[in-house]
């Protein structure tokens, strides 16, 4: 029996405030928020709000924030991520430093999952002031007539489309890394193991919207598969397939 919208979405919530944990123990809970019942939405984010503190040498000097919108799936009893950000920036405010956002439903032609860089390049500010007439967008196709100056934190880096995009655990793996942020001796173990538990559950949606193909390949490496009774090919590939 399929769990109810409300518990699927609390249990997602337990999972990030046991992520963000393996990182700094003192990280805020993760609360569900239900907005709205008709339809169904809800956020979950740090208790109040909370920026998650993270450390570098025993001295803070990073605030992750964490966000997520919620929705019931129109199509199956399962909740699914509407919006999502993750961003990092100096500890107590500031500039941010770098933003990942997702949008299940992306507006004016902009990826569904995408990187901001906020950092300055003069390079990148000479391309930018001139009219982009290649693009769909029309604040990009007008950029010569702006007002302000653009900054590199206006272009959106795509990261993966709806499915294979970076998830919170990457983005935890890469202040660890790259940023050498303090962290509990189990941190790079349960960052992985969680990753790898999205990673599969993707991987059985994928399978899940191209039966057709994933069949194909079952039998290319030698398996019997026989399609249910009933079961009708389906004429193109899934939407997902050729999304920005």
């Amino acid at each position: 029996m399929t769990d109810s919208v409300d518990e699927q979405t609390l249990r997602f919530a337990n999972g990030l405030t046991h992520t963000v944990r393996a990182v700094t123990v003192e990280a805020p809970e993760f609360q569900v928020n239900v907005a709205g019942n008709d339809p169904w939405f809800a956020t979950v984010r740090p208790e109040d709000e909370a920026a998650i503190n993270l450390t570098i040498g025993g001295r803070c000097l990073l605030d992750l924030t964490v966000s997520f919108q919620c929705t019931l799936s129109q199509k199956h009893p399962y909740m699914l991520i509407e919006r999502s950000q993750f961003g990092l920036r100096p500890h107590g405010g500031g500039e941010w430093l770098v933003r990942l956002d997702y949008e299940h439903h992306p507006a004016g032609n902009l990826p569904c999952s995408h990187l901001h860089v906020h950092a300055h390049r003069d390079a990148w500010t000479f391309l930018m002031t001139r009219d982009g007439k290649g693009s769909q967008r029309r604040a990009v196709r007008r950029r010569g007539a702006a007002d302000k100056t653009p900054h590199v934190s206006d272009v959106h880096f795509p990261a993966g489309g709806p499915r294979l995009r970076p998830t919170l655990e990457d983005f935890l793996i890469m202040t660890i890394q790259d940023l050498g942020v303090d962290h509990t001796p189990n941190a790079m173990e349960a960052l992985t193991q969680a990753r790898a538990d999205w990673r599969l559950e993707q991987t059985k949606s994928i399978v899940a919207s191209s039966q057709d193909t994933a069949a194909d390949v079952l039998r290319g490496l030698g398996w019997s598969v026989t399609p249910p009774d009933g079961y009708e090919p389906k004429p193109a590939l899934p939407d997902w397939l050729y999304r920005y």
